[in-house]
């Protein structure tokens, strides 16, 4: 962890310190800390995976994907290909 997030996370707890981990992530994307973009991304690849774990094939999984977000299958294919700087947790 760098000095920058350290800090970050001290400022944070100091002004929110009863606040739970999904205010705390609202409160940074509010503040445009968070790259937004970034997470539709990473939220996409999670749920076709967690599909494709479950058994289902992966080209349905990204089918299910883009009905489930209301985005395109072309959005869902460029998630799961085109961004590969995402890293999956």
């Amino acid at each position: 962890m760098t000095i920058y997030q350290k800090e970050l996370r001290r400022q944070l707890t100091e002004r929110h310190p009863d606040a739970s981990t999904a205010q705390v992530l609202d409160l940074l994307v509010e503040m445009g800390v968070v790259d937004v973009t970034r997470c539709k991304v990473l939220a996409v690849r999670c749920y076709v995976e967690q599909l494709v774990q479950q058994g289902c094939r992966k080209v349905d999984a990204m089918y299910d994907a883009a009905d489930h977000f209301c985005c395109s299958y072309e959005y869902v294919r460029k998630c799961m290909y085109y961004y590969k700087d995402v890293n999956l947790i």
